[in-house]
């Protein structure tokens, strides 16, 4: 009995719950010499198609999925020596999700936001973990942004990673 007991707690603690890493691929901004607004559309290449690797995991199914992460990192590509590019151009950057189903009824939500990042090579996002993005994986996933700044002076290059949680029942 006390092991019965001791399976249906630990059950609810999520320890079958498993990380999905998404790489973000590299992109770049344009710079410009003369100051100007930052494109209100802020590339950002993210991808939601986990339903794969859900699947090689063989948990049965899934109660929900959420957003645990998601940063960018200037990367050397369009930083020649000498160059010390930063996120300080950024004063803001949301990211929202929706579903590509024709006639869907899942609202567009904003799932990661940063604000300000200031003079860091690393861009950490504040996620909405209350989210289950599980219905839009299901249905299919566009993730839109929106960020607002000033051009960089040059040309900066970024990577980076998202990590989903996943729950299964």
């Amino acid at each position: 009995m006390r092991g019965l007991l001791l399976a249906v707690l630990l059950s609810g603690c999520g320890i079958a719950d498993f990380d999905i890493d998404q790489p973000v691929p590299e992109q770049t901004i344009a710079g410009s010499s003369l100051p100007g607004p930052l494109a209100s559309l802020f590339p950002l290449p993210l991808s939601l198609d986990i339903s794969q690797q859900i699947k090689a995991h063989d948990t049965g199914p899934i109660d929900s999925v959420t957003m645990s992460s998601l940063e960018l990192t200037i990367t050397d590509t369009a930083r020649p020596q000498g160059d010390t590019d930063d996120w300080s151009f950024v004063d803001s950057v949301d990211v929202f999700l929706s579903s590509t189903k024709s006639g869907t009824t899942l609202p567009k939500v904003k799932i990661a936001t940063v604000s300000h990042p200031g003079a860091v090579q690393t861009m950490s996002f504040t996620i909405d973990q209350s989210i289950n993005l599980k219905p839009y994986v299901d249905e299919g996933t566009k993730v839109e942004t929106m960020g607002m700044g000033t051009a960089p002076a040059d040309d900066v290059s970024y990577d980076g990673k998202s990590v989903f949680r996943v729950h299964p029942l």
